[in-house]
């Protein structure tokens, strides 16, 4: 069963904390709206039923004004009023602890196109990937450590054992064990309660993912229970799981984390994917946003740069792998190489804002300057393997994939390069 949560408080409540769900922390509310929509009929595509549990003011949001379509809403965060509203992992640890059997819990920002794998989705706790000493937990939880009148016994083992912070991702989370999400619960709560008066002194948001995936990995751990990760070696900026411009056919799942919710290029891609895939969905939400007057007018996504982005869906959606590598791409006839004994330029025209940009090409952003004549992934990555260098550190698999990225984010986010079955 898949659930998600979304608790209106932090939505609504005004904060230029970057840390706080103002907005969900989206550029415009439109793009959470969009990512919900998205994310909910993804996960309906595989699993059929997705439930929603919320408050009052999200059932009459979600539901009765934009109708997005839920299996069921559950409304159970209204009791959660005196809440701090940037506690916003709170009411998902809620929603965990609430559940009767085996469960999966995705965020609304977590996009699938294939089904999780089931010797993930059958273990007692799994989660999206462990965290090792990642940066921004740390000015936070020393803050805590400091301050707080009482930290779960848990925690502190957990940092004397291994003297590194270690956590979950919970973009995705769930398993058996429903034993672990109600003692997550208890002591998360306690945690909260017993320190409450000094949140004025410490980053509420940063201290959501010290009790929710800290603090949970510590209980699992004490349980003896070792949550089993879908991704292996995630870097702090989450590098692998954001990666839009390989959504669907090299990319099966997508979580648009943190700073991605800020970027103009993870906006439109959400917009344009939902577009593609479920275009009915999408004039509907849309249409009631606008009626409802459920976000201010921003960014549209222009009728040539919709049919741009289709046929790049189409094309990878109705292709092999082998025939993508395979396809030539080409320097945009409206973008230009500026060369300079310093840095060599590329300056392009943003389809975003049909202004000019200036790439200054440093390290990767070189390989620009193999597309001034038409080349595909393919016959790059065999010239580049003649490199001793790119030898040593690349095998033909692994290059082919970083060269794949490489090419469709300048395709197909800043239309750079274009790919031969599109007039250039």
């Amino acid at each position: 069963m898949i659930v998600q949560s979304f608790w209106s408080k932090p939505f609504l409540s005004d904060s230029n904390d970057p840390n706080s769900r103002f907005k969900g922390g989206w550029l415009n509310e439109k793009y959470f709206y969009f990512s919900m929509t998205l994310s909910c009929l993804k996960f309906k595509e595989f699993y059929g039923e997705v439930n929603l549990y919320t408050d009052t003011n999200g059932e009459s949001i979600l539901k009765d004004k934009l109708g997005i379509p839920y299996t069921n809403y559950i409304n159970c965060f209204d009791s959660l009023g005196n809440i701090n509203e940037k506690l916003w992992a709170y009411p998902k640890i809620h929603t965990y602890s609430v559940q009767q059997k085996p469960f999966i819990h995705a965020d609304t920002d977590v996009f699938i196109w294939e089904k999780l794998p089931e010797d993930l989705v059958s273990a007692p706790l799994f989660c999206q990937n462990i965290e090792e000493n990642f940066p921004i937990y740390g000015e936070a939880l020393n803050e805590i450590l400091t301050l707080f009148e009482w930290v779960p016994t848990e925690l502190i083992n957990s940092l004397y054992k291994h003297k590194t912070v270690l956590a979950y991702n919970a973009g995705i989370i769930g398993g058996t064990d429903l034993d672990f999400f109600k003692k997550l619960y208890s002591r998360s709560d306690k945690f909260i309660n017993k320190n409450k008066q000094l949140f004025d002194k410490i980053d509420v948001g940063i201290f959501n993912m010290i009790y929710e995936q800290q603090l949970g990995f510590a209980i699992a751990e004490k349980k003896g229970v070792q949550p089993k990760a879908m991704f292996q070696n995630v870097d702090s900026n989450f590098t692998t799981l954001v990666n839009f411009h390989l959504a669907s056919f090299h990319s099966k799942y997508i979580h648009a984390i943190g700073f991605a919710k800020k970027s103009i290029y993870a906006c439109e891609q959400i917009e344009a994917l939902l577009m593609y895939e479920f275009p009915e969905e999408y004039e509907r939400i849309k249409n009631n946003g606008i009626k409802h007057n459920l976000w201010e007018s921003f960014y549209e996504i222009s009728p040539k740069r919709k049919d741009f982005l289709f046929s790049v869906f189409k094309y990878v959606r109705t292709n092999s792998l082998d025939d993508i590598t395979s396809i030539k791409f080409k320097l945009n006839k409206t973008a230009k190489i500026i060369e300079s004994d310093a840095l060599n330029k590329v300056e392009y025209i943003s389809p975003q804002t049909l202004g000019p940009e200036i790439l200054e090409l440093e390290d990767w952003d070189n390989i620009l300057l193999y597309f001034e004549e038409a080349i595909s992934v393919k016959e790059l990555c065999a010239e580049l393997l003649l490199d001793a260098d790119i030898q040593v550190k690349y095998s033909k698999e692994g290059l082919t994939d970083v060269l794949l990225s490489f090419v469709f984010d300048k395709c197909l986010l800043h239309e750079i390069i274009l790919p031969e079955f599109i007039s250039n």
